[in-house]
């Protein structure tokens, strides 16, 4: 479990943190502001990410090891 959370963790502020870097800078730019509304959106993007990445992460992980026939390992 504290690897689980711990993993999960790791991977939803990651994936937050790049995607809400790329998406803020698409639709705005890269001018004045652009932390603040960068971390206006990181925030918001973390706080569903971080919680998605725990429950479904095991869900990814298990259809990763049927698709590569690791599953019986």
């Amino acid at each position: 479990l504290k690897l689980r959370i711990v993993t999960g963790l790791i991977m939803g502020t990651m994936m937050s943190t790049i995607m809400s870097a790329f998406i803020t800078y698409v639709n705005t730019g890269g001018g004045p502001g652009f932390l603040l509304r960068f971390l206006t959106a990181w925030g918001m993007a973390w706080a569903a990410a971080v919680p998605i990445a725990i429950l479904v992460g095991p869900i990814a992980n298990r259809w990763a090891r049927r698709l590569l026939g690791l599953d019986h390992l």
